[in-house]
């Protein structure tokens, strides 16, 4: 009987989306406990706001690497939300900037407490699986920037070719 596709490595990216969404759901819930307003898939454009100041939705895109839909979309929950508001750029009036209200200075606020716990309950679950995941897959990122997942497949067809040739 054939494997089924859930047991097998292939299904690997589909666990790396489902441990995402299992992060960023219990993330949710830890905001709340902590009476934070933003949710879990804003905080990294609320930090980079509160750390570094108003930026273009581009750049916001690109120091996160999210696609430009993405940052739109995430941006638009805090627009909803009275987080960030859009001003023009003094020095280019054709390019908007988005900076954090008030009421997003608050959250950012906020936010500088549950970060390092944050750190702490992931350095506590590497410890419990005895892998630094986040480094992990960092490397893998660049590993995949460096050699895309179309050439590895592409190199292993090869590899099988020349195996069977010298058979």
């Amino acid at each position: 009987m054939p494997q089924q596709f859930l047991e097998t490595e292939a299904a690997f990216a589909l666990r790396v989306k489902q441990l995402a969404d299992r992060l960023y759901d219990q993330m949710a819930d830890a905001l709340v406990e902590r009476e934070l307003k933003i949710i879990s898939k804003t905080m990294g454009i609320v930090q980079l706001l509160y750390s570094e100041g108003a930026k273009s939705q581009a750049e916001i895109a690109d120091r996160l690497k999210y696609s430009h839909q993405l940052a739109a979309q995430r941006l638009a929950w805090l627009y909803e939300n009275d987080f960030v508001v859009a001003k023009r750029d003094p020095s280019d009036a054709r390019r908007r900037l988005v900076q954090l209200t008030s009421a997003g200075m608050a959250e950012g606020k906020k936010l500088q407490t549950f970060l390092p716990v944050l750190i702490r309950a992931y350095d506590g679950l590497f410890e419990e699986i005895s892998i630094d995941l986040d480094a992990a897959i960092q490397k893998a990122e660049r590993a995949l920037a460096e050699s895309p997942l179309k050439a590895r497949m592409a190199l292993t067809q090869t590899t099988k070719r020349r195996a069977r040739g010298a058979t």
